[in-house]
């Protein structure tokens, strides 16, 4: 897939009651990191609290970022299968 063919999904507010954190995990020293999920929380340590609560507890590292500092771009509309076929 060409770069090309994605557009950039709207930057929008997740959560009305916090900021929000990507959250990403490496499983081992030899593992890439995966993002897993999102978390909200008004600030890091509390984030770091709460996203190795639900996906961290077999991690050999977690990472954060601000949800609202991440840029996504995808080749497919939000809420669409992936590969395009009709739900």
């Amino acid at each position: 897939m060409d770069p090309e063919d994605r557009t950039r999904v709207r930057d929008a507010p997740r959560s009305a009651t916090g900021r929000e954190w990507e959250v990403f995990v490496r499983e081992d020293a030899d593992g890439a990191l995966q993002h897993v999920g999102s978390v909200t929380a008004g600030d890091a340590d509390a984030a770091h609290d709460r996203a190795s609560d639900l996906f961290g507890w077999t991690a050999r590292d977690v990472w954060l970022c601000p949800a609202d500092e991440t840029r996504r771009y995808t080749a497919h509309t939000l809420g669409e299968p992936a590969g395009g076929e009709s739900a």
